[in-house]
């Protein structure tokens, strides 16, 4: 590929005072399979709880209701810790940081069997959060970073796919595990789990980093991309976006149909049928990537809002038709989320950490409010349908997205020096040399 002023996702990918070699990309297959690995364990601990909360609430003395508060608490939490990773990572490194995190949650993860009550176990679950947050947004710079242009829809799609699997995953090794050895044995299994991830991070992840922004970009600059016309919808979708899984699936296990709350097996089958859209999510990235990010994200969140219909159309009947709600739901959300990710990385250019680690820190806010929505509206098809409406109104934020990218593509200076972005468009400009690669 010809070396341009800019790579795919900012600044052209040099190698940093950390001694890198001249060549920076990483190799893909491994990198991309050991993140997605780790991602389905870090990630998982958001929603290893929700099958537990019969036993939370037995064992703690509180209601199902009141056992969410696991949840939420993590996701708090972890969308603080993400905000940290960004400056962090850019002065000791992305490896460092995303292997030294993962192993601090193994410490916390191993904390939480010994809580004895809500609020112990809320502290044990915040301090989980608190050192996970790092982990996605990071693993999603480093992959912008060291990952050739062509592939990194594949890359950012596998991994997100892993994190949105982990959804899934987590929720059928918390039942399974749960039912058969008590909620504590969940968390003394993850806990090694996680710290064999972290010594897998340390071996496979390149040093240093790749194109790292200076202060300005991570500073005042970066904040002042934030708040741009092109940037800022993006980073707002990131809220439902996450929030909408983990709120339909906790309204699910609390209020979902009789066939499936009242069957531990009904409900494990309704959880694992959502595996197969995420890996149709991954085998679809490459097709997919031919699209600009934001025409890919708005279909993609079209889609999922109309699962949710479906899914509100099906909440008080049999568990079939829900499945297929939710699988069709999942896999919508599993190819908007890389896509967002991607246009995010493209607007933002020098302060990319800096948008990454605010997408990272709304999107578990967003898991967070998710986990909390069902108890105030106390049925699976009320929430379904005001997850739809969200989402039906992320894809009028991508539109504001497009126009400000327009906008900036039209005035942006026609010197070598300062090439338009157009990767995040939803067409590009016949004015644009490169808008046919760059889409």
């Amino acid at each position: 590929m010809p070396s341009t002023p800019e790579g795919p996702t900012g600044p052209a990918r040099t190698p940093s005072s950390a001694g890198e070699a001249a060549s920076t990309h990483a190799p893909f297959g491994v990198t991309v399979a050991v993140v997605s690995a780790v991602a389905v364990l870090v990630v998982g601990q958001a929603f290893i709880t929700i099958p537990l909360m019969p036993q939370l609430s037995r064992d703690w003395g509180v209601s199902q209701e009141s056992a969410a508060w696991a949840t939420t608490v993590f996701a708090v939490a972890y969308a603080c810790g993400s905000l940290a990773g960004g400056p962090l990572s850019d002065r000791y490194g992305r490896r460092t940081i995303l292997a030294g995190t993962v192993a601090a949650m193994a410490v916390a993860t191993a904390l939480v069997p010994l809580a004895t009550g809500l609020p112990w176990a809320s502290a044990a679950r915040a301090l989980q959060g608190l050192t996970a947050g790092s982990f996605v947004p990071m693993s999603y710079a480093y992959l912008s970073e060291r990952v050739p242009e062509r592939r990194l829809p594949l890359a950012l799609t596998t991994v997100n796919a892993a994190g949105g699997a982990s959804a899934v995953v987590s929720q059928i090794e918390g039942q399974v595990l749960g039912s058969a050895l008590g909620w504590r044995a969940v968390f003394l299994v993850s806990a090694p789990l996680l710290a064999v991830g972290a010594l897998a991070l340390r071996r496979i992840l390149l040093p240093g980093t790749a194109g790292t922004p200076g202060r300005n970009a991570a500073g005042e600059g970066g904040l002042r991309v934030l708040r741009s016309a092109r940037l800022l919808p993006l980073l707002v979708i990131a809220v439902p976006l996450l929030g909408s899984l983990t709120a339909i699936y906790t309204v699910v296990q609390l209020y979902g149909p009789a066939d499936l709350v009242g069957d531990p097996g009904a409900m494990l089958g309704l959880r694992a049928s959502a595996l197969p859209a995420m890996v149709l999510a991954v085998l679809a990235a490459p097709a997919l990537g031919r699209f600009p990010p934001l025409r890919r994200a708005a279909a993609s969140l079209t889609l999922a809002g109309a699962g949710l219909v479906v899914a509100a159309l099906a909440g008080g009947g049999g568990s079939v038709a829900l499945g297929a709600a939710l699988f069709v739901f999942v896999l919508a959300v599993s190819t908007a989320g890389p896509a967002v990710v991607q246009a995010i990385g493209v607007g933002a250019g020098a302060a990319r950490t800096t948008a990454i680690a605010a997408y990272g820190f709304l999107l578990n806010l967003g898991s967070g409010a998710g986990a909390q929505l069902p108890l105030l509206v106390g049925s699976v098809a009320g929430v379904a349908l005001i997850l739809a409406a969200l989402l039906a109104a992320c894809t009028g934020l991508l539109a504001l997205a497009h126009r400000a990218a327009v906008r900036q593509g039209r005035t942006a200076p026609a010197d070598a020096s300062a090439p338009a972005r157009t990767a995040g468009r939803l067409t590009p400009p016949a004015a644009d040399p490169q808008a046919a690669h760059a889409d």
